[in-house]
């Protein structure tokens, strides 16, 4: 059965947040939820309905399976996740980003 690591969850949407230059307070009014609430979720002291989970990630523009899973295992998923990441990063780190992506599949054999 799989289990929910809350604190992992949290972890994620406070670095999500904080990388999209969002504040508790700007978060918790796009989810209309409370600021307490979003301070316990980042902390991993509270866990989420699926209500405000799907609120969450859409506010923050990632995925239930990234915020959810401490691991994607769907293919799909996987490409869907990293999109996520990358799309949200400016186009200078974004390009930072293919070029070691390059690098890597050059040399995957290597690893």
């Amino acid at each position: 059965m799989l289990e929910i690591d809350y604190f992992l969850v949290g972890s994620k949407i406070k670095e999500k947040r904080k990388s999209s230059g969002m504040t508790q307070e700007q978060l918790a009014e796009m989810c209309d939820l409370s600021v307490s609430y979003i301070a316990h979720i980042e902390r991993g002291t509270k866990s989420l309905s699926l209500e405000s989970a799907v609120k969450v990630s859409n506010a923050l523009g990632v995925s239930l399976d990234f915020l959810l899973l401490d691991e994607i295992q769907d293919h799909d998923r996987v490409m869907t996740a990293i999109e996520n990441e990358v799309s949200s990063l400016p186009p200078a780190k974004r390009e930072t980003f293919f070029k070691f992506a390059r690098l890597i599949l050059k040399n995957i054999d290597e690893l």
